[in-house]
């Protein structure tokens, strides 16, 4: 016992209450945090199934049911293949999330397919809206209280910010843990892992963030001639004038959209765009402009489109190539407009010589 006897000459009145207090308030963090992962899978969970249970189950017994009459009182809502195109693979992550709290990095994998098949989920959602039917059926479950004012579109959209969501919450639990804390080197782990799974599929977000955007483009579009597609994306935007020396007016200023497959011009009006025209950039040629071809105008572009026939767009004829010329408000604008088009036309003529080499 008398080993013991150093115990009795500790002054317990030494410890340091700051490092105490300090320790617990470590400790609270994390646990807050873990809570707040655990409430945030949770409501993300239970929007989840409201996509279930008031979208997608009506919908896919709609969409196999064969025994509609087309002219008749009822119309099919969407086919069974648009169904398939709208939900893609969506009931997978619903599966797999009612399971996140066992397995976490399952319910991750499947991310990619869903963000692969992103493009064309929302395409889907954009042209089924203006078929009567579906709009009719969305509208209705629209009204249903437990929504809270979500909406299918912004349901939909939830799957991916939550990889986010994931990545800072697990990086702030790993950093309020105690390298004393037997979870700690667990914790480094799954941070590692999850900050590698982000790097992984950031090309994919960043291609679904700019499908978000061309969608939203699209819905602020007003007497547009051509619907939404699951292969474009937005390459660059901004305002540019059209010099025009033959017209009354020398310039008229517009707001223009550079895609993947075409250039658009349209006049902002608040929250929405007017359409005012369009070109076709494949087999497009491009130059920069003197300040005097430009008629006196510095920073412009020459846009020759060598597109003639039926411009599949509007379907009206092109008899004839049309130029266009462009002036920017600065030469570092001009030059940054001028190699966008550049990649655009190159990959377009590629895509179109790639797809006369198939049909031979």
């Amino acid at each position: 016992m008398d080993d013991f006897g150093i115990i009795d000459s500790l002054d317990y009145e030494d410890i340091d209450d700051d490092l105490i207090d300090h320790e617990n308030d470590v400790h609270r963090s994390r646990e807050n945090l873990i809570d707040k992962l655990f409430r945030s899978e949770e409501a993300y969970v239970q929007s989840l199934e409201l996509v279930m249970s008031l979208f997608l189950i009506p919908l896919r017994k709609d969409s196999t049911n064969t025994s509609f009459n087309f002219l008749g009182m009822k119309k099919m809502i969407c086919t069974e293949r648009e169904f398939r195109w709208l939900f893609g693979n969506f009931e997978e992550i619903v599966h797999v999330h009612r399971l996140t709290l066992k397995s976490l990095q399952e319910s991750l994998d499947c991310y990619h397919t869903y963000l692969s098949n992103y493009a064309v989920t929302l395409t889907t959602y954009e042209r089924l809206s203006r078929y009567q039917p579906f709009k009719k059926f969305i509208d209705s479950v629209h009204k249903d209280k437990s929504l809270k004012g979500s909406t299918l579109l912004s349901l939909i959209q939830l799957p991916i910010g939550c990889i986010d969501r994931y990545v800072q919450i697990i990086a702030q639990i790993a950093e309020s843990t105690s390298p004393m804390h037997p979870d700690y080197t667990g914790l480094q782990k799954i941070k590692a892992w999850i900050q590698q799974f982000h790097s992984s599929i950031k090309e994919k977000l960043v291609d679904a963030s700019n499908v978000e955007k061309v969608l939203m483009i699209h819905q602020a579009l007003i007497g547009a001639p051509f619907s939404v597609r699951a292969e474009r994306r937005l390459i660059m935007e901004g305002q540019l004038s059209r010099i025009m020396p033959n017209a009354k007016s020398s310039s008229e200023e517009r707001y223009y959209l550079l895609f993947s497959d075409f250039l658009v011009f349209v006049r902002t009006k608040t929250t929405k765009l007017q359409y005012k025209g369009h070109l076709i950039l494949e087999r497009a040629r491009i130059r920069p402009l003197t300040k005097e071809e430009a008629g006196g105008f510095p920073n412009c572009i020459e846009i020759t489109s060598s597109f003639s026939g039926v411009d599949n767009l509007n379907t009206t004829f092109i008899g004839a190539p049309t130029v266009h010329v462009l002036h920017a408000d600065t030469e570092e604008n001009r030059n940054r407009w001028l190699y966008a088009l550049e990649k655009v036309i190159v990959n377009l003529d590629k895509m179109a010589a790639a797809k006369h080499g198939k049909r031979k």
